[in-house]
C-alpha cells in the first residue's frame, strides 16, 4: 500500500481534490488493487468478525427492552460518524441512544469507541468487545464497526436467517426408488449464506451396476467393491443432516430414494423441510434448459465432475445461494447505499488503511463525501467562526436531509482531525 492521493486521482479522474483533503489523504495508506476491485459483493461477512453476533444480540435486546444506551466517544476521531450510523441503523430506538454526559442516562448500557480496542459494550455485569482488526491486516474505524453491526442486523431481518440447510445429491442405479439403489451420497452444509462442512460417501449396491450408469457417472463396480453398504452410510448421513432443510436439484427424485431407504433400513419417517432448485429455476429462468448444468452455466457457476454426488450437491448449493441473494439483494443494497458514505467518512477520519472493506467504503462513498465536504467548505467561507456551535450537533447534522447541514458537519470533522 502507498500514500493515497495519487491512487484516488487515478480511480476518480476529473475530480479536483480540495487542499484540506489532500493533506489528510497523503497520510493514509491505500491498496490500489483492493480499491480497483472494490464491490459491495466483496464485503466481509459481518458474522465472521469475532464478537459481533453476541454484541449485536445484546445491544438489540437492550434497546427493545427500552433501556437507554449511552454512547461514549472515547478516543476515536470518528465518534460522531459512528453515532450518526447508530441512529440510522437503530432508527426506531434513536431517542434511546444518547451521547455520554447526558444527566438522564442512569445506569443503563454503554457503548464506547476506542481506537485500539474497537467497540466496548457494557450491560449489567457483561462486557463485550468488537475488535477493530479485520481480515488480511485490515483495520476498521469505529464507524466501520458500527456499519458491520448494521450489516449483521440487516442479515438477521432477512427471510430464513438462522435456518440451516443441507444441499445433497444422490447417484443411483436407476430412476425407481422401489427397485433401484443408492450408490453415492454427496452433501454440503449451508449456514448464514456460506458453504460449510461436506459429506461424501460411496455405497456398495447389492448387484452390479448397469452400463448406462457407469457411462453417466463414471462410477464402476471396482470403485464400489470396498465401499460400505447403505446400512452403514445412511445413519451417518442422517446424523449429518439432522433437522436442517434439504436442498436439491429435482428434490422429488432424491428425496424419494432417501425416504424409502430411511423407512426400510431405519424404520424412520423423514420430515425435513425441502427446497427444490429445479422448481425455483423454472420460475426464475424461463425459456432455457433447467438441467443442473445449464442452470449453473447460466449463473456463472463452475460445475466439475457433473453426475457425481458431491459436485452436484455443491452446484445445487451455489444455485440456492444465488437465488437467496437475488431475493435479498435489494434490501442489502439499500442499506449499503444509505450508510456507505458515513463508513467512508469514518475510515478517513480514523486514518485506517484503505484496503478490504474500507476500500469498498471509499470506492462507493467517496464521491458523495467529496460533494458534502465542498458544500461545507463553501458554508464556512461565508460563516467563519461558527464551528464550535456546529460541533454540538454533529451526529444529527450528518443524518440531515439537508445537504448543507451534512456538508458543514463533514467539513468540521475533517478540519478537527487535520489540526
Amino acid at each position: 500500500m502507498s500514500g493515497g492521493i495519487q491512487i484516488l486521482e487515478e480511480v476518480f479522474p476529473d475530480r479536483e481534490f480540495p487542499a484540506g483533503l489532500k493533506d489528510l489523504l497523503s497520510t493514509i495508506p491505500i491498496s490500489r488493487p483492493d480499491l480497483l476491485k472494490a464491490s459491495p459483493a466483496r464485503l466481509v461477512p459481518p458474522f465472521s468478525l469475532p464478537g459481533l453476533e453476541e454484541m449485536l444480540g445484546l445491544l438489540t435486546e437492550d434497546l427493545r427492552a427500552g433501556r437507554v444506551l449511552t454512547v461514549l466517544p472515547g478516543d476515536s476521531p470518528d465518534g460522531p460518524a459512528a453515532i450518526s450510523l447508530l441512529h440510522r441503523i437503530f432508527k426506531p430506538h434513536r431517542k434511546s441512544i444518547r451521547p455520554g454526559g447526558d444527566p438522564d442516562r442512569g445506569e443503563g448500557p454503554t457503548l464506547e469507541f476506542e481506537a485500539r480496542s474497537g467497540l466496548l459494550y457494557r450491560s449489567g455485569d457483561r462486557v463485550l468487545n468488537l475488535p477493530p482488526d479485520g481480515p488480511g491486516g485490515g483495520r476498521y474505524s469505529a464507524a466501520g464497526l458500527v456499519f458491520k453491526l448494521g450489516q449483521g442486523q440487516q442479515l438477521t431481518a432477512e427471510k430464513g436467517f438462522g435456518r440451516r440447510y443441507v444441499a445433497f445429491d444422490l447417484e443411483t442405479t436407476g430412476k425407481d426408488p422401489l427397485r433401484d439403489e443408492i450408490i453415492e451420497i454427496g452433501a454440503i452444509r449451508i449456514s448464514e449464506g456460506h458453504l460449510g462442512e461436506e459429506f461424501s460417501a460411496l455405497v456398495k449396491p447389492s448387484r452390479p451396476l448397469p452400463r448406462l450408469i457407469t457411462e453417466i457417472t463414471g462410477i464402476n463396480d471396482r470403485d464400489l467393491e470396498n465401499a460400505p453398504p447403505l446400512e452403514e452410510v445412511l445413519p451417518e448421513f442422517l446424523d449429518f443432516v439432522g433437522e436442517d432443510t434439504l436442498v436439491a436439484h429435482n428434490i422429488e427424485f432424491d428425496y424419494a430414494f432417501l425416504k424409502r431407504a430411511a423407512r426400510k433400513i431405519l424404520k424412520q419417517r423423514l420430515s425435513n423441510e425441502t427446497f427444490c432448485t429445479l422448481v425455483a429455476a423454472r420460475a426464475r429462468m424461463p425459456g432455457q434448459s433447467h438441467r443442473l448444468g445449464a442452470v449453473a452455466e447460466a449463473l456463472g457457476i463452475e460445475l466439475k465432475d457433473w453426475h457425481r454426488a458431491t459436485a452436484d450437491a455443491r452446484a445445487a448449493a451455489e444455485i440456492f445461494l444465488r437465488f437467496q441473494e437475488e431475493d435479498n439483494a435489494p434490501k442489502r443494497f439499500d442499506y449499503f447505499r444509505k450508510t456507505v458514505v458515513r463508513a467512508c467518512l469514518g475510515a478517513l477520519l480514523a486514518r485506517v488503511p484503505i484496503n478490504g472493506d474500507n476500500a469498498v467504503f471509499f470506492r462507493h462513498g467517496w464521491e458523495s463525501l467529496l460533494g458534502e465536504y465542498r458544500a461545507g467548505e463553501r458554508y464556512f467561507r461565508r460563516h467563519p467562526g461558527t464551528g464550535e456551535k456546529i460541533d454540538r450537533r454533529l451526529p444529527a447534522d450528518l443524518n440531515s436531509w439537508w445537504r448543507k447541514k451534512r456538508g458543514r458537519a463533514v467539513y468540521r470533522l475533517v478540519e478537527r482531525v487535520s489540526g
